[in-house]
């Protein structure tokens, strides 16, 4: 009886001093992120026509499951590794067609820059703003629907996604702008567990709000990438200054022949710097452009890329369209080449 007492107290004590070790074998841990190189793929295939097939032919390691339709132009899809718990919300950047979609992606959004909204959705910080063309194409984000389960972005990753997993939200071009407000609106309105592992890659995005609405993204996620090359003109705009000094760079005055006008009255010859200046100088004396509503980059999130390629004489330029010039650095494949990843046709 004393024996039998002895061994219930030793496997009472045994269990006692293992049970904080099972505990921590059984719990689940986190994922790390996925990198730069290879979410920069995934913006490649959100621009393909038949996705899933891109991603079995460039991607095999990683599968779609959140594959809505576009809302007014706009889409979003969530991809997986296969092998691990990491997740990516990949949003589309501008549809380069002349059809409704290229119309309402340039038109309503990437150049609805001159009114603002108060974004609502900052907690760190008091007046922060977003552009108009920002808060639409955010808004139709979120009426996106997963055509196999029928939930939306926010519903999808809280019922389909595991809470140890880790969430990227990407995007180029103008996916990289609608990026900033829709990882700013996850991180605070998800669920406990969902919005502590998110984070945030951008590449060639233009600003998206300001200096406030970027503080906030900064005190969200102060570990963000927001990758831009030394020559996209799209990853600057629309700060006037800054992109006067990039259009000259690319060649917009022997484009345009700026140099044959001049304004009149003043014996002042245009070049592009003052050209958009000028255009800058008019929105502001207007009140278009006002204190509030100036637009901001993070510089903490700031990854700069180096373009080795050199550029022709001005004097060359004239043969090329500036436009065509101006979109090859801004490509989502130059990105890719640039960060040593895959690139696809």
């Amino acid at each position: 009886m004393i024996k039998k007492k002895k061994s219930q107290i030793l496997s009472a004590v045994f269990i006692l001093l293992t049970a904080p070790f099972l505990s921590c074998s059984e719990k689940k841990t986190t994922p790390g992120f996925l990198t730069a190189k290879e979410v920069v793929l995934l913006n490649q295939l959100i621009y393909k026509e038949n996705i899933p097939e891109a991603f079995a032919k460039y991607a095999s390691g990683f599968e779609t499951v959140f594959l809505p339709e576009a809302v007014n132009g706009n889409l979003a899809i969530i991809a997986k590794s296969k092998n691990s718990g990491r997740y990516a919300v990949v949003i589309r950047g501008s549809v380069l067609e002349f059809n409704e979609e290229g119309f309402q992606n340039f038109i309503l959004h990437d150049f609805n820059v001159f009114t603002i909204k108060p974004w609502n959705y900052a907690d760190t910080v008091d007046g922060a703003f977003i552009s108009n063309g920002s808060f639409a194409g955010f808004q139709n984000l979120l009426q996106l629907k997963d055509k196999q389960t029928g939930y939306g972005l926010k519903e999808f990753i809280e019922k389909k996604i595991p809470e140890n997993a880790t969430i990227i939200v990407t995007g180029h071009s103008l996916g990289g702008n609608l990026a900033y407000p829709l990882a700013g609106y996850l991180k605070k309105e998800l669920r406990t567990g969902n919005k502590e592992n998110i984070q945030l890659i951008t590449f060639g995005a233009p600003a998206a709000g300001n200096a406030a609405f970027v503080q906030d993204m900064e005190k969200k996620f102060p570990a963000a990438e927001r990758y831009v090359t030394d020559k996209d003109i799209a990853a600057v705009f629309p700060d006037i200054d800054q992109m006067s000094n990039m259009a000259k760079m690319l060649g917009m005055e022997a484009n345009l022949q700026l140099g044959k006008l001049s304004i009149n009255g003043t014996g002042v010859n245009l070049d592009a710097g003052g050209l958009l200046n000028l255009a800058g100088d008019v929105l502001e004396r207007t009140g278009v452009i006002k204190s509030d509503n100036k637009y901001v980059q993070s510089e903490k999130h700031l990854r700069l890329l180096t373009i080795k390629e050199d550029l022709p004489p001005v004097s060359q330029a004239v043969a090329d369209s500036f436009f065509s010039r101006a979109y090859r650095f801004h490509r989502i494949d130059t990105y890719a080449g640039l960060l040593g990843g895959k690139t696809t046709e």
